[in-house]
């Protein structure tokens, strides 16, 4: 499935760009932007703000009002496309691919920077469904899935620049608004996996990763198999980290027996592989103080 944002992209100008940013700061005060807010808001001349309209309604970026509602509210891709504009003119990205991941809350895509390296382009997309992005008007109102998503990609990068390189995490390069840029993501997901060859040591390789981080004082918070990625040569990668927490958190223990027990408990079935959870707690803290 190809982004809006993305299909539309060779055919966005300067102007409808800044024409959505500035329905964009107007969205926070408004769940429907008035119309007859928006010569005020854009500084533009009723005919230049028909024409703008027009084509961002074309593209699917912004829809207007029914029945109740009269104005205007920006779509997701209307988002997705304002965050894709400024990672190209910062140099960020110069192409888009194919997607590496759909999922309940980010879709994952592949990209190449203008050094033509490969790189993965995460969209979040907290509390909004995919229907939402089939469906012009049938997202919820007010704007809380973009204000999470938002701070899910700032949180992402926030704890990647901590925890590259000494943990096996992508490597963070950028973020705008609820898109955030890392190296390439490859591997296949844990829970995926039909066999391993030696288990006990990619085992031992998350576990060492979850004590790196911790020293680190990051805890993962949702780790399972769903987020642990695989390569035939025994290297793992752990992804989506938006929900971390720090050491010094209030639910800290909680959270990290947690994400050792998922780890433990998914190893004991899958390969027969028993160990103490008290003890591997105990091993993860250790020297981390």
């Amino acid at each position: 499935m190809e982004l809006q944002a993305i299909k539309v992209f060779q055919e966005i100008e300067e102007g409808d760009i800044e024409f959505l940013s500035d329905l964009e700061k107007a969205a926070d005060r408004f769940e429907w932007i008035p119309d007859d807010r928006l010569t005020k808001i854009s500084d533009l001349p009723e005919q230049d703000i028909e024409y703008r309209l027009s084509r961002l309604n074309k593209f699917n970026l912004v829809t207007g009002g029914m029945a109740k509602y009269e104005g205007y509210r920006i779509l997701p891709a209307g988002y997705d496309t304002l965050a894709l504009w400024n990672l190209a003119q910062r140099d960020i990205l110069e192409a888009f691919g194919r997607a590496l991941g759909i999922g309940k809350e980010a879709d994952i895509y592949d990209a190449i920077t203008p050094t033509d390296e490969r790189v993965a382009v995460k969209f979040n997309r907290l509390g909004l469904s995919f229907k939402s992005l089939k469906e012009t008007r049938s997202y919820s109102p007010k704007h809380g899935w973009i204000d999470a998503s938002k701070d899910a990609a700032r949180r992402e990068f926030q704890a990647l620049k901590k925890l590259h390189p000494k943990v096996e995490v992508p490597e963070p390069i950028a973020y705008d608004r609820h898109v955030l840029v890392t190296s390439l993501i490859e591997g296949e997901e844990l829970s995926e996996v039909a066999d391993i060859d030696l288990p006990e040591p990619v085992l031992d390789e998350i576990l060492r990763n979850v004590k790196e981080a911790y020293k680190t004082e990051i805890i993962h918070g949702d780790l399972s198999e769903h987020n642990i990625l695989t390569k035939p040569n025994g290297e793992v990668l752990i992804i989506d980290w938006p929900q971390w927490k720090p050491a010094d958190h209030s639910e800290a223990e909680e959270l990290l027996r947690r994400d050792v027990k998922n780890i433990l408990k998914y190893f004991r079935r899958k390969f027969q592989i028993d160990r103490d959870l008290e003890e591997v707690l105990e091993e993860i803290k250790e020297n981390s103080d």
